[in-house]
């Protein structure tokens, strides 16, 4: 038909000549600035302060509160003192405290800012002050670094950066040192420059943040009420080169055959700042065999489970890879595209031998950075060699090779343009090309966010583009359209998205489901000022109406209500949510037959939640929660608690258990053809019953060396009780026969895993790691109802065990030069 594929170039300079029109500088006329100095000698970073050179730096003090009373005088004082030399920014914080034995300093593990129970310094810098992107950089009173990306009001808590810190309790309260590199920032070669930045502080005990420039609580996002720093004058960008060798060794053993193998890997990751503004980084034969497992779960829903990325390379400065949302790096690496199909081609007297669950990545490669101008431009590139399955004939014992998916080629390229206010527009497009089978599938995307000057209202959205080309071209589209207020205690949201038929962004992408069209609208009223006993009150109501987009057939109609607030004396938190199914709901996707629809009742959803305060010995979380349809007698409850443990300041255990149990629900089991070439639909009636245990402890020796443990079981149970045949308007009729075989469609599904880790950091960027790693997977028919029966039947059976050790070293060119 002489299709051909969409001229993406076009696009691209199009939208170049678009966002280069815009300003990307924010204005704020009330920020504060403080002038620093230049100073030739490097004090040690020992947290003491009390080198000559700290009387040359500039001090700010006057922070005000953040929370949880903004825009009040905090309980403490705070000051920083900031000086800059040819190689480096210092910053000194002295966080004054009367009572310095009350300060609070458990360890914890390095970026987990979540699980973090400890005084906090931070540093927030942008060192183009585009009011948009920033770095962080976090230490607690026990010494412990963290730090992530900022863009807009995303924050991307994987970036590591190399820097450094000390921390020192005195006798009027803490002190952080902190030397930032200028190897860890990209800024630009003018000769006189202006950076945003932020300085937080939190006082655990009285869980209170503050601020040296002030942040309006009721204002959405940080990077757009920074501070400044000026003075800042004749700095050269440094050559960011750097390389992370590593060697690794496993010990594994064989599940089927219960003997041990080992393997050895050894690669690199190379960081290289190709200009003032861009990095390259490289990873060239990865070894991901240490990241944690996935929590699988027993799937029966018509929908692609999406589990979380884990591994470090895929994690790190991934924030303009976001853009469009058409990119999901586990794609990259993932189980090969015909590797559920080799079952089907076995002939008689034929089993597998070997069928690998994931591709081998051969390398990946990332170009990201920003301009002075606000421009941020991205370049994602990876490859994938051939996967085959074995299959073993059982009686001659020849083995033949059946190729699962061939080379292939992932591409990624993003530009980003930072607006005022706190906006920003971007264009992304997605390539991946499988050269032996002649299949193209490309995604082209675009992404706005603009708000006013008052940061009170937004109008944000998107559209994409997809592709797929061999013999033929499919094209599908989506777009989304967003406006919202931002700013003060009643806020909206109006939205609309549309998903066509076609569209399909799932080479490189993931969506649950397309050809949809939903909208929505959502009303909330904050306080986020403390009044009466409470600290904050949030409440929301949200309705939402989707329907088909080809054909246009309702689908679904909810009502959505929340509210949640947490109490000033003793920082109890408790909320409930409510769900309003009012009319019968159909699903569309269910029945797994294009045209075909399910029908669902009206229905009601309750959960009600706790968290107690976890600056205590013992803290508690707890969900409950339940559902009811209005027919069939379904009807579902679960049950979440999970209490965490204090030991002491390196100690922290965390224990959580859920139980699932829906009775009396309704769900697919097969289709096909009969005599008549009509389609058959069978559908089950169910009940599901999960348990989910999850013990997770760490023990932190220092601020540098933790071991953490990790175990889960996931238990899952489906039984069914009766079997029913779909009918055409969506109802069930009686079974043709299949209840014969129910017994059969029984399933009892266990996951247990074990993770334990042990890591030392033993020089900046540097690691040492030794990993357990346990796994146990099983399935069948036979539904066993005890706990225990199931426990003990879970362990009879065969296990996966890996032991490894693995060596991370970075080399930084700055720091090979000045000691030569």
């Amino acid at each position: 038909m002489g299709l051909k594929l969409i001229d993406v170039r076009k696009v691209i300079i199009c939208f170049v000549a678009i966002v280069m029109s815009f300003s990307a500088i924010a204005l704020n006329n009330d920020k504060k600035t403080i002038e620093i100095v230049k100073v030739n000698e490097e004090p040690k970073i020992d947290g003491e302060l009390n080198e000559e050179v700290w009387s040359k730096a500039a001090i700010v003090k006057d922070f005000i509160q953040y929370e949880p009373y903004n825009m009040e005088q905090p309980s403490l004082p705070t000051e920083v003192k900031v000086f800059y030399s040819d190689n480096a920014i210092y910053f000194g914080a002295i966080m004054y405290d009367n009572n310095p034995d009350s300060i609070i300093k458990d360890l914890g593990v390095r970026d987990e800012f979540n699980g973090m129970n400890s005084d906090l310094f931070t540093i927030l810098l942008s060192t183009f002050n585009d009011g948009v992107n920033a770095i962080e950089f976090m230490v607690s009173a026990s010494g412990v670094q963290s730090d992530g990306k900022h863009t807009g009001n995303y924050g991307d808590p994987n970036w590591d950066g190399v820097w450094e810190s000390s921390v020192k309790i005195t006798d009027y309260g803490w002190i952080a040192e902190i030397k930032i590199p200028y190897s860890a920032l990209r800024f630009s070669k003018e000769d006189n420059q202006t950076w945003g930045v932020h300085f937080f502080r939190h006082i655990r005990r009285f869980r209170e943040w503050s601020t040296w420039n002030p942040v309006d609580i009721n204002v959405e996002g940080l990077t757009n009420q920074m501070g400044e720093i000026t003075g800042i004058k004749n700095i050269e960008p440094p050559l960011r080169l750097s390389v992370t060798p590593y060697v690794s060794a496993y010990l594994e053993n064989d599940a089927d055959n219960n003997s041990w193998g080992n393997d050895f890997n050894a690669g690199m990751d190379l960081k290289w700042g190709i200009s003032q503004s861009f990095t390259l980084d490289m990873i060239l034969i990865p070894d991901f065999g240490q990241v944690q497992s996935d929590d699988e779960v027993l799937n029966l829903s018509p929908y692609e489970i999406k589990y979380d990325e884990k591994r470090p390379f895929f994690t790190e400065g991934t924030e303009l890879f976001n853009k469009g949302g058409i990119f999901y790096s586990r794609r990259v690496g993932s189980q090969p595209k015909d590797a559920d199909h080799v079952e089907d081609i076995l002939q008689e007297n034929e089993e597998i031998s070997e069928n690998p669950s994931e591709t081998k990545l051969i390398n990946a490669t990332k170009i990201s950075g920003r301009t002075k101008g606000g421009l941020g431009v991205g370049f994602f590139n990876a490859m994938t060699g051939a996967s085959d399955a074995t299959i073993k004939d059982t009686i001659t014992g020849e083995k033949r090779k059946y190729q699962t998916q061939g080379f292939a080629n992932y591409n990624m390229f993003v530009l980003d343009q930072s607006l005022k206010n706190n906006s920003y527009i971007s264009f992304a497009n997605t390539n991946v090309m499988h050269l032996e089978e002649n299949y193209t599938a490309d995604v082209t995307a675009t992404e706005f966010s603009f708000m006013n000057k008052e940061n009170s209202y937004k109008l944000s959205g998107s559209g994409a583009i997809s592709q797929k080309y061999t013999d033929s071209l499919d094209l599908g589209h989506k777009y989304y359209i967003e406006f919202s207020k931002t700013k003060g205690n009643f806020l909206f949201e109006f939205m609309h998205n549309t998903e066509s038929d076609t569209y399909d962004p799932n080479d490189m992408g993931y969506i649950q489901q397309n050809n949809e069209s939903t909208w929505y609208a959502e009303f909330d009223y904050r306080i986020n000022e403390p009044f009466w006993k409470v600290l904050n009150w949030h409440n929301e109501i949200n309705f939402v109406y989707q329907n088909l987009y080809q054909p246009r057939k309702f689908a679904q109609f909810e009502i959505n209500m929340s509210s949640r607030t947490t109490f000033a004396k003793n920082y109890f938190s408790v909320g409930t949510f409510l769900q309003f199914n009012p009319f019968k709901n159909y699903d569309h996707f269910e029945p797994r037959v294009e045209g075909w629809k399910f029908e669902q009742p009206r229905s009601f959803v309750n959960e009600t939640w706790i968290s107690t305060d976890y600056r205590k010995v013992l803290a508690l979380d707890v969900r409950v929660g339940g559902w009811k349809a209005f027919d069939y007698n379904r009807y579902g409850y679960w049950l979440t608690v999970s209490p965490r443990v204090r030991f002491n300041d390196k100690w922290l255990l965390i224990y959580r258990t859920v139980l699932d149990y829906n009775y009396n629900s309704y769900g697919y089991i097969e289709d096909y053809e009969d005599n008549n070439e009509n389609t058959v639909i069978n559908f089950g009636r169910r009940d599901v019953s999960t348990v989910v245990n999850t013990l997770n402890t760490n023990y932190i020796f220092n601020n540098k060396m933790s071991l953490n443990f990790r175990m889960r079981h996931y238990w899952s149970r489906v039984e069914y009780d009766d079997f029913y045949t779909l009918q055409k308007d969506g109802g069930l009729g009686p079974s043709l026969g299949y209840d014969t075989y129910g017994d059969e469609e029984n399933y009892n599904y266990n996951a247990f895993t074990i993770d334990m880790k042990f890591l030392w950091r033993f020089a900046p960027g540097s690691d040492i790691s030794i990993v357990w790693k346990n796994a146990i997977f099983t399935d069948d028919n036979m539904i066993i109802n005890n706990f225990w029966d199931n426990l003990d039947n879970t362990f009879q059976q065969s296990q996966i065990n890996s032991i490894s050790f693995k060596i991370l070293y970075y080399l930084d060119y700055q720091y090979l030069k000045k000691n030569k």
